[in-house]
């Protein structure tokens, strides 16, 4: 079996491919499990993942990881060596979700011809609701990364993978006609604006506040030379506008 290191570099390959494909293909390779080994496995899988949203992965109790599954930890142990191969496990799993939610998304956008604004905002919804769900998991790889460098690479391709494919659909409804690199910059920034939201949290807009998809919406569509929609008023924003009138 690969190793998450020895999945293809970002660059689009001959069979059409992105490098995400590279890291689910380690979750194909797996055994096929039982229906009750399948359950106990989300289960376990689903429990880690709540716990990483209360600490790191050291802090990690498996004991009470297999408590909240409803399972024990001998059953923890027949499926995970340990808590780094339990970790993989997670990202994996979470990784998977996602990827099949930017497919689903981008697909639905596409068969009823949405406008390139309607695109980007439904992007920005998804993509903050990706660091949101997953903050505990992005933090524990964060805090991992300095002991195991390659951690970090699944989010990264994840990342690549899902600009491209944002691109790939996106591109010919800009403006200025096809611009695929123009789109994977904006999503770059839009990384890098959400890690660090997620990992630093500097502020003044917090990945918690309502503002944070509307910010990152109204970012690529000014990026992209797209007419943004209106925007909808918050509770919040309609305070905010009031109080500097």
């Amino acid at each position: 079996m690969k190793s998450l290191d020895d999945a293809a570099e970002p660059a689009a390959r001959g069979d059409g491919k992105y490098p995400i494909d590279d890291f689910l293909a380690l979750q194909e390779a797996t055994p096929a499990r039982q229906a009750r080994s399948e359950a106990t496995f989300r289960a376990l899988i689903q429990a880690g993942s709540r716990a990483l949203d209360g600490g790191s992965l050291e802090k990690i109790s498996i004991s009470e990881v297999c408590r909240a599954a409803g399972t024990s930890v001998g059953a923890f142990y027949g499926r995970f060596e340990n808590k780094e191969v339990f970790f993989t496990a997670i990202q994996q799993s979470a990784i998977a979700d996602v990827w099949d939610g930017i497919q689903q998304m981008l697909n639905e956008l596409d068969a009823r011809d949405a406008p390139a604004a309607e695109f980007l905002e439904s992007i920005a919804t998804f993509w903050v609701r990706i660091y949101r769900d997953n903050r505990g998991l992005y933090l524990a790889a964060f805090k991992h990364a300095s002991t195991r460098p390659g951690v970090w690479t699944p989010f990264k391709k994840l990342g690549w993978s899902g600009s491209a494919l944002i691109a790939k659909t996106l591109a010919n409804r800009l403006p200025g006609g096809h611009d695929d690199l123009l789109v994977r910059q904006a999503m770059q920034f839009v990384n890098g604006l959400l890690v660090n939201a997620t990992i630093n949290d500097p502020g003044p807009i917090h990945l918690d506040d309502p503002e944070m998809a509307g910010h990152v919406s109204r970012f690529l569509c000014l990026y992209l030379g797209v007419p943004a929609q209106a925007p909808v008023e918050t509770g919040r924003s309609r305070a905010v506008r009031k109080a500097r009138q």
